[in-house]
C-alpha cells in the first residue's frame, strides 16, 4: 500500500511534510506535486528549499495535449474560470489522479492536507481512497504553522497560480510589483480573453488592470486590503 501526498506547497501539505519528520505519522512514499508551470515563483523557491533538506518531491504535469496552463490559456484564448475551474480538474485533480492509479494493483491511499478548522472541505473529495491526518489529529492552521517551525523549516506562502481568479486583491497588485513579467502575462491573457470571449476577465466586471489602479490609494488606508473570496482548493 502507497501512501501518496498531494503536495501543494502551502502550509498544510507542509505540515503533513513536518508531522512525518516528527514521526507523528509515517513518511509518504511520494510527495507529489502537480505543476501547472503557472505557479507563484515562491512556490518553486519553497520546493527548492524543501529539497535542499534532503525531501524529495515528484514534479508531474498534466494539463491538455502536454502543454502548461499558460500554454493552454495562449493557444485558445482563455483564462481559468470561476464558474468552471477546467484548470484544477486538468492540471491538478485528473495529473494527481493519474499518479495514484499506477499503483491500484499494490493499492495506494492518497494524503490531502486539509486542517481540521476546515474538516467540511473533505466533504466535496470525490474518491474515497482520500485520507485526511490534520483532520484525523484534530490540527488547525495554526497548529500547522507551529509544527513546521517545530521542525525547524520556514513557514511557506501561499500557494497557487499566479492567474487564479479567486486571488485576493493583495495577490495582484504584488503580481504586479513584484513579478512584472508575469503580470504582463496575465494582463495579455485577459485582453485576448476580452476579444475572443465577449469580454470575459479575470474579475466579473472590470478588467485586473482596474481592479488595482487604486493601489496607491488603497496602501495609505489604515485597516489594510479587503480579501476576496478563496478558491479553497484542496491541493494547498
Amino acid at each position: 500500500m502507497k501512501a501518496i501526498l498531494s503536495y501543494g506547497a502551502g502550509v498544510n501539505s507542509t505540515a503533513i511534510i513536518a508531522l512525518a519528520l516528527l514521526k507523528k505519522i509515517p513518511m509518504p512514499d511520494y510527495i507529489v506535486f502537480s505543476d501547472t508551470g503557472a505557479e507563484w515563483p515562491h512556490t518553486y523557491k519553497y520546493m527548492d528549499y524543501l529539497e535542499s533538506k534532503g525531501i524529495r518531491i515528484a514534479y508531474m504535469t498534466g494539463g491538455t495535449k502536454g502543454m502548461t496552463l499558460i500554454e493552454r490559456c495562449e493557444k485558445d484564448n482563455v483564462i481559468p474560470s470561476r464558474m468552471n475551474r477546467w484548470c484544477t480538474d486538468y492540471w491538478k485533480i485528473q495529473t494527481l489522479r493519474k499518479f495514484c492509479l499506477s499503483f491500484r494493483e499494490e493499492g495506494f491511499k492518497t494524503i490531502l492536507g486539509i486542517d481540521a478548522g476546515e474538516a467540511y472541505r473533505a466533504k466535496r473529495v470525490r474518491y474515497k481512497e482520500y485520507i485526511f491526518p490534520l483532520i484525523d489529529l484534530g490540527i488547525d492552521r495554526n497548529e500547522c504553522k507551529r509544527i513546521i517551525r517545530k521542525v525547524g523549516l520556514g513557514i511557506p506562502q501561499k500557494s497557487g497560480c499566479f492567474i487564479c481568479p479567486y486571488q485576493a486583491k493583495r495577490q495582484w497588485i504584488d503580481l504586479k510589483k513584484y513579478y512584472p513579467d508575469l503580470w504582463k502575462v496575465a494582463v495579455n491573457l485577459e485582453k485576448n480573453s476580452i476579444i475572443k470571449h465577449k469580454n470575459f476577465t479575470f474579475k466579473e466586471g472590470m478588467t485586473i488592470e482596474e481592479f488595482v489602479a487604486d493601489q496607491d490609494k488603497q496602501e495609505e488606508l489604515d485597516f489594510g486590503f479587503v480579501l476576496d473570496q478563496s478558491c479553497y482548493c484542496i491541493f494547498n
